[in-house]
């Protein structure tokens, strides 16, 4: 998990996350709740509303508005999220929570920092859009195969996902069918990852140049199976 992903403005109007090289965004869901711990705030805390965003290699919450804590959003890359379960309580929203190791030097399962604890809370409407999506965006980015694709193939293979889609009339949630965002306001760099992460189990590269030899210090990206 990373804190403030840089964000840029599409043509609409709106705000989201800026995406990465090799990055298709499927969906936005407006009105969500989110919390997570182990932060920087006076109470280790932080908990707002916004919308949540979903592409192929992660989920990103932004915040409708900023806050005393500094804090604008998050983003929780699938192949670092574990223990995840969608939860439907007799009261209360449904709420999609989870465990996320942060993607930061000490961060993964090798590391010295705790995983975060997260939760999406969906205050308005169903889930049964954003849902299934989620579940097979997670199980794809954990496939070694994802890596080897290229931008186009990458935003192909997305699209088609989104255009296929059960829209569930009762969720507010926005499906991309084209890319809200032009080429140029993509970030040109890979997302980075904890250099010892994944150093005690089995993983899988995520990015391609990571399974070359990487001299000590660098900064591989894997993903647990």
């Amino acid at each position: 998990m990373a804190a403030n992903p840089a964000i840029v403005q599409c043509a609409t109007g709106e705000r989201m996350p800026a995406p990465f090289a090799n990055e298709a965004f499927v969906l936005r869901r407006p009105g969500c709740g989110f919390e997570v711990d182990g932060v920087r705030t006076r109470s280790g805390k932080w908990a707002t509303t916004g919308s949540v965003y979903l592409s192929n290699t992660r989920l990103v919450f932004l915040a409708d508005r900023p806050d005393a804590s500094g804090l604008a959003g998050f983003d929780i890359p699938l192949v670092y999220v574990t223990n995840d379960k969608l939860s439907q309580p007799i009261f209360g929203c449904n709420n999609l929570n989870g465990r996320v190791w942060p993607a930061v030097e000490g961060g993964g399962p090798a590391g010295g920092l705790p995983p975060h604890q997260w939760k999406v809370l969906f205050k308005s409407g169903g889930i049964g859009t954003v849902w299934p999506m989620y579940y097979a965006l997670v199980a794809r980015a954990r496939r070694a195969e994802a890596a080897v694709k290229g931008p186009a193939e990458v935003v192909e293979e997305i699209t088609k996902m989104a255009q296929t889609a059960f829209v569930d009339p009762n969720d507010p949630t926005t499906i991309y069918l084209t890319q809200p965002v032009g080429e140029e306001q993509r970030l040109q760099e890979q997302p980075r990852y904890a250099s010892n992460y994944g150093t005690d189990e089995a993983y899988e590269p995520v990015d391609p140049a990571a399974a070359q030899p990487q001299p000590q210090g660098a900064a591989p990206a894997a993903a647990r199976r």
